[in-house]
């Protein structure tokens, strides 16, 4: 669903990443702390309108580049692990707005969901230990939790983004 035209797409995908960095930041500064593995996961919601407005391209660039600038303000393995969980994250995405006519806030659930999958597939590989997935059922509940919050947030946005280009 491809709605502008380059120069907008360029303009949109830029200010996209550039708010994907400021949520990522702020989740890690602002928020008081959450126990480990638990995110909101606001910066999903940029990935999923560079999905649905610019592109898949855009949405995995901003995937990648969200968990370059994780890597460089928290560390390697903060960095792989944002990268694992929003590669897995990505493809649900992309697979359920593009085949199915799912809602937004099952798409974003269904992503946080692969999102703690990914981690926990990576965390046990660098730990060499299943005991990390000792944390599942906590971590399903918490990306239900977070995967609601960012559905509904990214479905008012979109509402509110088609209805200025529907205006334009």
């Amino acid at each position: 669903m491809r709605l502008f035209n380059n120069t907008k797409k360029i303009t949109l995908a830029a200010i996209l990443l550039a708010v994907t960095i400021v949520l990522s930041w702020a989740e890690t500064v602002l928020l008081p702390p959450l126990p480990t593995g638990i995110r909101l996961g606001l910066s999903n919601i940029t990935i999923m309108i560079a999905i649905i407005f610019v592109g898949g391209k855009t949405g995995l660039a901003l995937t990648i580049l969200k968990s370059g600038f994780v890597l460089l303000t928290r560390g390697v393995i903060a960095g792989l692990m944002s990268f694992s969980g929003g590669i897995f994250a990505f493809i649900v995405i992309v697979l359920l707005l593009k085949k199915t006519d799912s809602s937004f806030v099952f798409v974003s659930v269904t992503a946080a969901i692969a999102h703690i999958i990914g981690q926990l597939i990576l965390s046990s590989i660098i730990t060499e230990s299943y005991y990390v997935l000792a944390l599942t059922p906590v971590l399903l509940i918490a990306s239900v939790i977070s995967g609601i919050l960012t559905g509904i947030i990214t479905g008012g946005i979109v509402k509110k983004m088609l209805k200025i280009k529907n205006q334009s």
